[in-house]
């Protein structure tokens, strides 16, 4: 029964839009900066719009997990449209200021890898102004450049 409810969702928000879900795929995470009081990350997607018309980017929601545990969540606002039939580079840009760094201080110290994962979902906003959610979700290691600077 809730598969068929699924179903019914699904071709009331897209069917009558004619609306073809995009691709959002997570392509690497770079960390960019990482200091005792924040990390910055480049996100770098590949997002392909399969409709007949440009799909606007309206932003993205995230999850991130450092050593395999969870670490702080958020949402980044941007504007980007996707034009038809094409796939593009997409890179957005995190910052992530730490109110504690409780989580992993001493894998921070230690470690020479740091293991991430980022998921979430790219919104768009389909041509008869309904949202569209795509969720991704990638992980990865890091080079540690905290212990370059402590030796």
């Amino acid at each position: 029964m809730k598969i068929k409810l699924v179903l019914v969702l699904c071709v009331s928000l897209f069917g009558f839009s004619g609306c073809l879900l995009p691709s959002v795929n997570l392509k690497n995470a770079l960390l960019t900066k990482l200091t005792q009081k924040d990390l910055e990350v480049g996100l770098k997607f590949d997002v392909f719009n399969p409709n007949e018309y440009q799909l606007p980017v309206q932003g993205i929601d995230w999850d991130l997990d450092l050593f395999r545990a969870d670490f702080t969540k958020g949402n980044t606002k941007f504007s980007r449209n996707i034009g038809a039939k094409q796939s593009v580079g997409v890179d957005i840009p995190v910052g992530v200021r730490f109110q504690s760094l409780a989580v992993g201080v001493t894998s921070l110290l230690t470690q020479p890898k740091i293991p991430w994962g980022f998921g979430g979902g790219m919104s768009f906003r389909s041509p008869t102004q309904d949202p569209i959610r795509v969720g991704f979700n990638a992980k990865g290691d890091w080079a540690n450049p905290i212990l370059g600077l402590l030796k």
